[in-house]
């Protein structure tokens, strides 16, 4: 899960701006969180993020942060996808040219302090530990680079004790971090070379789910075949919601993934995903494809096509001939399966409104309070609507907002003094709490 996450000096992100998935101390509404147990005792969590304000805030910039953190921590800087870090361009000397990002989660019953600093030519920072029992934290690993670009990595007993394999294997990939890879970060080398700790750090952010309005690839990492459940759930929920569908169904033909990627030009990146994941959902020139592994190991693809009643007769659809706001469901339902299957995965949706009326985004979000305690579900909205005390606790509403250096700004809710009767979306509206467009006179 993730606990706390900051960042500094990335597009419209200046100062350090701080995210926290905490409940306020001393509250006794518990409604939409999860328990967790570290070594320290039990924690509670919030499942559930959602930002507003208006548009150019930085809402997207700070989505674009995670995403960036999550392709460099998985992919590394080689990566063709991996591009130089975009860095604020206004001028603020105490940040000197570093961007920084910080990640406090929880993994398997231990918390870890992770995070990285860098610039546009090399990684200046790196940093592992891990809480103890007395509430600080230990020390696993501690990198620096110094003026000619070698990097001076200690490792700690919290690690690995000294003279035990794992602890010398660490030691000795310390020494192979020279100049040329200034630009890579340690715990990749580390998990390359089958470090435990590594390991649980690289997959949690495997687990990191960022879904765009244009996501073309869905991972959904569980076995789909036509006696499973999720295309049975897709229709119950696409009936319910009022799209006119009536079935969710799979053609009986199979396309096979190099076919798949000559007809449709699909890029080699998505093609060694698709290999990856081994299961989930592609979208291709208007169709919705669910991919799977045979047990062959070999990728196929079936189309999935959607079932209307028309004229008293049964007519099949691609997704592209759907309305926006159903593709848009197409994109989030998936989502909700998962939570609802026990995923552990961390959800963070741009735009989770697209193209979605206030009832049917409503709806989504109610379910993902509803879900898996294992999950959480993070979204950016311009939808005002969803602003109330009865379907949120006020620790799960975040405003942006741009100051005026142009620097994105971030601020909880929870910091104004407001009682739950309280209409929070007319204060809201009246400029209250800040994070509303600013239309001049006469524009």
């Amino acid at each position: 899960m993730l606990l706390k996450y900051t960042v500094s000096n990335f597009k419209s992100i200046g100062r350090t701006i701080e995210f926290s998935m905490f409940p306020l101390e001393g509250t006794s509404d518990d409604r939409f969180l999860s328990e967790i147990t570290t070594v320290t005792g039990v924690w509670k969590i919030l499942k559930r993020g959602a930002f507003f304000g208006p548009n150019a805030s930085g809402k997207t910039s700070f989505i674009d942060s995670l995403a960036y953190a999550k392709e460099y921590i998985t992919k590394g800087p080689r990566n063709s996808n991996v591009k130089k870090v975009d860095q604020f361009k206004g001028k603020i000397a105490d940040l000197e040219g570093v961007t920084t990002f910080q990640f406090l989660i929880y993994i398997n019953s231990e918390v870890y302090n992770y995070g990285f600093s860098l610039d546009r030519s090399h990684v200046h920072e790196e940093w592992l530990d891990v809480l103890d029992k007395s509430g600080s934290f230990d020390h696993l690993f501690d990198r620096k680079t110094g003026d000619d670009l070698s990097s001076n990595i200690e490792i700690f007993n919290s690690y690995a004790k000294e003279g035990t394999d794992e602890r010398d294997l660490a030691e000795l990939l310390t020494k192979t971090m020279k100049e040329e890879q200034c630009d890579q970060l340690f715990l990749y080398k580390l998990y390359e070379n089958g470090s435990e700790h590594a390991r649980l750090i690289y997959s949690w952010f495997t687990r990191l789910k960022i879904i765009y309005p244009n996501t073309r690839l869905h991972s959904l990492p569980l076995r789909i075949t036509k006696e499973d459940n999720f295309l049975d759930f897709l229709s119950a929920k696409l009936n319910l919601l009022g799209t006119g569908i009536r079935k969710v169904s799979e053609s009986d033909n199979k396309i096979d993934l190099s076919d798949f990627e000559e007809k449709y030009n699909i890029s080699n990146d998505i093609v060694h995903e698709m290999e990856r994941l081994q299961n989930g959902l592609i979208t291709a020139e208007g169709k919705l494809y669910v991919f799977r592994e045979d047990a062959d190991h070999r990728i196929q693809l079936f189309q999935i096509r959607f079932e209307h009643l028309l004229n008293h007769a049964n007519i099949s659809f691609d997704i592209d001939d759907e309305s926006d706001g159903t593709r848009r469901l197409l994109d989030l339902l998936p989502v909700i399966f998962r939570m609802e299957n026990g995923s552990d995965d961390i959800y963070i949706i741009d735009e989770l409104d697209r193209s979605l009326h206030t009832k049917l985004t409503k709806h989504l979000v109610n379910l993902a309070a509803a879900t898996s305690d294992n999950s959480q579900f993070i979204f950016t909205t311009h939808d005002v609507n969803l602003l109330n005390l009865k379907d949120f606790r006020s620790e799960e509403i975040w405003f942006f907002e741009k100051t005026s250096n142009g620097e994105t700004r971030l601020k909880p809710f929870s910091d104004f003094d407001v009682s739950a009767d309280k209409d929070i979306l007319k204060g809201y509206l009246a400029g209250r709490f800040g994070a509303v467009p600013v239309i001049r006179e006469g524009a």
